[in-house]
């Protein structure tokens, strides 16, 4: 560039001393300066272009590369922390079952010593009550007694007109049975059921007596009979 502004002033000078009018050859020389900066100027711009073309593609290399780069150290550290993880997790699982069969045959075999206890308890428990039974039935049976009616239960309901203690007339019209002997009460009992006995306190005294039976008016009259 120093050699071209360099023979371009040379040109002016050799053209400035061939002509006579000095201020033309000033004028040519201003006008070839000016020419040669316009010059200068497109091709510094054109050199800032390519450059500046050179640089961003060169850092979109440096980019790509870079992310490429990333990528595939990702990929692998990925890769490593996974075969690290099998290699933890591979072992782990084998003890996490050999755990769990141990579990299994402890309870199994827990079970099977309770089953059997339980089945010799029930064994021994049945046998005792065999035993039970056979002395049970071996022993004599004792006698049942069957008692008869109960007189005092009886004479609760007749208790409400004669009184407790056999004191009072019924309803104000019948006799005073305390102090009867069982035979007498017994007899008269017998008359209101079949209708042969009884005055005013026959039609009131016959629905008394006429279901009871004949062990009950013998309760009936010895409980009176004692009062």
């Amino acid at each position: 560039m120093n050699k071209i502004l360099l023979s371009s002033a040379v040109t002016v000078l050799l053209l400035a001393g061939c002509s006579e009018d000095k201020k033309t050859t000033t004028q040519a020389t201003a006008e070839v300066a000016k020419q040669e900066i316009v010059e200068t100027k497109e091709t510094v711009s054109n050199e800032v272009k390519e450059t500046s073309s050179a640089v961003e593609e060169k850092v979109k290399e440096v980019s790509t590369s870079v992310i490429e780069t990333t990528t595939q150290v990702t990929e692998k550290v990925a890769e490593e922390i996974k075969e690290n993880s099998k290699d933890v997790i591979e072992p782990t699982k084998e003890v996490v079952e050999q755990k769990v069969e141990e579990v299994k045959k402890d309870v199994k075999d827990e079970v099977s010593s309770a089953t059997q206890t339980v089945t010799e308890k029930v064994e021994e428990t049945t046998d005792a009550v065999k035993e039970v039974i056979s002395e049970a039935a071996l022993e004599e049976t004792p006698e049942i007694v069957v008692e008869g009616p109960n007189g005092e239960a009886l004479y609760k309901t007749c208790a409400s007109c004669h009184g407790q203690k056999a004191e009072k007339e019924a309803l104000g019209k019948s006799q005073v049975i305390a102090g009867w002997d069982k035979e007498r009460i017994v007899k008269a009992m017998n008359g209101y059921k079949d209708g042969s006995y009884g005055g005013v306190m026959k039609n009131i005294m016959k629905p008394q007596v006429e279901n009871k039976t004949d062990a009950e008016i013998e309760a009936l009259a010895t409980f009176i009979s004692n009062l």
